[in-house]
């Protein structure tokens, strides 16, 4: 009696670029641990907040990336908050007072490259609108936060940002029709 190997072989190659994320993992874990210490002995400004954020962008993004939403859209839109956080992060931490003129810049144009990449591979990018609702969204909210609190000097971001998230909207339902109260109902359905 003969016994077929029926498993597929070993990729070296991804063995060890798994080995190689692994060590990485490590080197990143070590960081983690010695930067507020060694902020805390070296005393001055809290940069090591600023280090942890852009350690934890690289294990979610790089290390660690998502098992469910993997898609174009989901992926870009968390690298975009991940810089949005690290750069509101150097604002409040290192140098002051230019986050508020250019996070809104970052906001609307990752609401313009998700917009891109929603309608160029429409079909299949209909599944995956919903991080990008969430953040046309919160682009409205904040931008209407923004023009309501400096009312009549409002720096031309807090409007950009607004209708670029007010026209992605628009036609983001005006593309999907029907399909967008459908999929919006799956998203969110109650049992």
């Amino acid at each position: 009696m003969e016994i077929k190997v029926t498993y597929p072989s070993v990729n070296k190659k991804k063995l060890r670029l798994e080995l190689i994320r692994n060590n990485i993992k490590w080197l990143v874990v070590i960081a983690a641990y010695c930067c507020p210490i060694i902020n805390y002995f070296v005393g001055g400004k809290a940069w090591s907040v600023v280090v942890l954020l852009g350690l934890y962008t690289v294990w979610t993004m790089a290390l660690s990336p998502s098992l469910v939403e993997y898609n174009r859209i989901s992926q870009f839109i968390k690298g975009s908050c991940c810089a949005s956080v690290l750069l509101a992060a150097i604002d409040i931490f290192i140098a002051t007072g230019w986050a508020l003129k250019v996070l809104p810049i970052v906001c609307f144009s990752s609401l313009i490259i998700s917009g891109v990449l929603f309608f160029t591979d429409f079909e299949t990018q209909k599944q995956n609108m919903l991080p990008m609702l969430f953040l046309a969204v919160l682009a409205l909210v904040l931008s209407a936060v923004g023009i309501g609190v400096w009312k009549m000097a409002t720096p031309w971001q807090y409007f950009v940002m607004f209708f670029v998230a007010l026209a992605l909207l628009i036609a983001v339902i005006y593309s999907t029709k029907s399909e967008f109260i459908t999929e919006i109902k799956r998203r969110f359905h109650i049992r």
